[in-house]
C-alpha cells in the first residue's frame, strides 16, 4: 500500500484553524476559503509585501474538506471540555426545547448551566435531530443517549427547565415525567420568558381584533410573489421608508411587535394597495378609532419586546429576570397614570398619531 502525507508548518497549521473558526462563526459555506478567501490574501499579499510572500500564504490549507475538519476537531474539543467541566461539578442543570427549522427537520436544543469554579457556567448542550416524532419519550431518549455518552447521570441534574408542551410536560408520557422516574429530586420549571409571551396574549377583545386584522392584511400583502413585488413597487412610488411587510408567526413571539410597527409605517402605502385589491380591510386603515388601536399596540409590544429582551443572555437567571419584571411594573402603573392625564410620551406613535390626527382636525 502507497500512502501520501503533507507535511504542513506549525504557523500555516495555526492559519488554517483560524480561518475556520471564522467561517464557523460567520456561517457561511466551508468553500468560501478556497473560493474567495485564500485568492483575496493572495492578491492582496503579492500586491502590498511581493510574490515570495505570497507563495507563503499559498502553503496555508484551506480546501473544503480541511475546513470541515478543523471545525469537526474544533467543536468535539469544546464539547469534551464542557463534559469534563460538568463531571468535575457533578451537578447541572437543563433547559430543553423542540423546534422545526425551515426544511421540516424536528430540532431538539439544550442549553446546560453548572459550577465552574467560583463561576456559574452556562454553555449549549446539543443539538439532535428528532428522527421520527416528536413524543416525550422521544425528546427522553435522545437526551439520556447523549448523557450516557458524555458519561453524565440524571441523578446529577438538579433541574429542567421547558416550554409549556404537552410532549415536555405530560404527565404519564411527558419528557418530565420521565425525568422524575430516574430522578425524583429533580426541580421542575416553566420557561420564565414563556410566561410573559402567554400574558402577552391577554388583550382586551377590541385590541384583539386589531391584530387579527393586522395578520390578514399582512397575509394578503405576502401571499404571492407577484403580490409583493406590486406592493414593494406601490412603496417606492409614494416615497415610503420600507418596501416589505414583516410576517408575525407565534413560534417567534417576539414578532408581534415588529410586525405592528411595520404595519403602522407603511399604513397609507397598505391602505392604498388594499384599495386596489378590493379587499374590505381598506377601511379599517381609514378609520382614525383602528389605527390609533394599532398606534398603541404596536407601542405597548415594542415595550414587552424591549423587556424581554433584556431578560435574555448567557448571563440571565431567574434573580435579575425578577428584579427586571418587578422594576418594568411600575412604570406600568405610572404610565397609566400619566395616560388618564393625557400624557402620551412614553407612547411614541400614539402621540404621533394623535398629533397628527389634531392637526387634521385644526386643518379642517
Amino acid at each position: 500500500m502507497r500512502k501520501k502525507t503533507t507535511k504542513v508548518n506549525e504557523r500555516a497549521l495555526k492559519a488554517s484553524y483560524q480561518v475556520a473558526e471564522l467561517i464557523a462563526k460567520t456561517k457561511k459555506s466551508h468553500t468560501v476559503a478556497e473560493t474567495l478567501i485564500l485568492p483575496a490574501c493572495k492578491a492582496i499579499v503579492e500586491e502590498m509585501l511581493g510574490p515570495e510572500a505570497e507563495k507563503e500564504i499559498a502553503k496555508v490549507p484551506l480546501s473544503n474538506n480541511t475546513i470541515s475538519r478543523r471545525i469537526n476537531d474544533m467543536s468535539a474539543d469544546i464539547e469534551s471540555v464542557v463534559l469534563e467541566k460538568i463531571r468535575i461539578s457533578e451537578k447541572f442543570a437543563l433547559q430543553l426545547d423542540e423546534s422545526t427549522d425551515i426544511s421540516g427537520y424536528a430540532q431538539l436544543l439544550a442549553n446546560v448551566r453548572f459550577v465552574d469554579g467560583d463561576a456559574i457556567r452556562e454553555n449549549f448542550f446539543f443539538c439532535k435531530v428528532l428522527p421520527e416524532k416528536t413524543t416525550g419519550e422521544e425528546i427522553f431518549r435522545v437526551t439520556s443517549e447523549y448523557l450516557e455518552q458524555g458519561g453524565l447521570k440524571w441523578e446529577n441534574c438538579t433541574s429542567v427547565c421547558t416550554d409549556g408542551a404537552a410532549a415536555m410536560v405530560g404527565r404519564t408520557k411527558g419528557f418530565v415525567s420521565r425525568v422524575k422516574e430516574r430522578n425524583p429530586d429533580v426541580i421542575i420549571t416553566h420557561c420564565f420568558l414563556h410566561h410573559e409571551a402567554l400574558v402577552a396574549k391577554t388583550l382586551p377583545s377590541a385590541l384583539v381584533h386589531v391584530l387579527d386584522d393586522v395578520v390578514r392584511m399582512v397575509n394578503i400583502a405576502k401571499s404571492r410573489p407577484m403580490k409583493s413585488r406590486i406592493f414593494a413597487a406601490l412603496c417606492e412610488e409614494m416615497g415610503a421608508k420600507h418596501k416589505t411587510l414583516l410576517f408575525h408567526t407565534e413560534v417567534r413571539w417576539l414578532s408581534r411587535g415588529k410586525v405592528l410597527v411595520r404595519v403602522y409605517e407603511l399604513r397609507e402605502e397598505l391602505k392604498v394597495f388594499l384599495t386596489n385589491e378590493g379587499s374590505d380591510y381598506a377601511k379599517q386603515l381609514a378609520s382614525d378609532e383602528w389605527c390609533a388601536r394599532l398606534a398603541y399596540l404596536a407601542d405597548i409590544f415594542h415595550h414587552l419586546n424591549e423587556l424581554n429582551t433584556r431578560m435574555q443572555g448567557r448571563n440571565e437567571n431567574l434573580l435579575t429576570s425578577t428584579d427586571k419584571i418587578n422594576g418594568f411594573r411600575p412604570k406600568v402603573q405610572l404610565w397609566h397614570q400619566h395616560v388618564e392625564s393625557g400624557n402620551l410620551e412614553m407612547f411614541t406613535l400614539t402621540m404621533q398619531w394623535q398629533g397628527v390626527h389634531t392637526a387634521a382636525l385644526c386643518v379642517r
